[in-house]
């Protein structure tokens, strides 16, 4: 006689405990706090940057705090020449120098028409390093192999700069040194075409 009330008082400790268990993860989701934005603004223009859309890899290892990376980054014209012409900040992530394996600075990728570039931030002198393509090298099919059917890069040994072409669209990309981008298809800069596809 005295199994049921005992059976009964348990399975109604069971339900409350079940419904206090759903209350509970539906306040605490009700409490979350959405990810910071940043924002770049020059003139007229506001970029909003999302921190909750980007990628941060291997962020156990990742020394930097990802909001002074970009806010670094925002004081950086190559920055701004990106973001104005539709390019997105799609990760950051630690690397190391390759001339110093133990100097480690945070790389952040802008990503656009499938084409990427990387600006290296050095957090601990909050100052912006070299900026780099992620286009194929190409110097010539005896060398390279078959042109690339998407993006390719080259030097030119003449300016020191790389040249980034949309080979899709016969066109030039990009060039830029380290330090500079000089031209972004279609509206940073405009330079003369003669002989760069030829």
């Amino acid at each position: 006689m005295k199994q049921p009330p005992l059976l009964l008082v348990t399975l109604i400790l069971l339900v409350f405990g079940a419904g206090c268990t759903d209350s509970a993860e539906v306040n605490a989701s009700e409490n979350t706090t959405p990810a910071p934005a940043l924002y770049y603004e020059q003139g007229t223009t506001s970029i909003a940057l999302n921190l909750s859309e980007i990628t941060v890899d291997d962020p156990g290892n990742l020394a930097a705090n990802v909001t002074m990376v970009l806010e670094t980054l925002l004081a950086d014209q190559r920055t701004a020449i990106l973001l104005e012409n539709g390019w997105n900040i799609t990760s950051v992530r630690m690397a190391s120098d390759e001339d110093d394996p133990n100097r480690a600075y945070a790389e952040v990728e802008f990503r656009h028409d499938g084409l990427s570039f990387f600006i290296g931030v050095d957090e601990t002198a909050r100052r912006t390093l070299e900026g780099r393509c992620g286009a194929e090298w190409w110097l010539s099919t005896p060398v390279s192999g078959p042109l690339p059917e998407g993006y390719h890069q080259a030097t030119d040994k003449s300016t020191k700069t790389y040249h980034v072409f949309d080979e899709r669209n016969k066109r030039v990309a990009m060039i830029y040194n380290h330090t500079t981008i000089f031209y972004l298809y279609p509206s940073y800069s405009i330079i003369n075409m003669e002989g760069i596809l030829g």
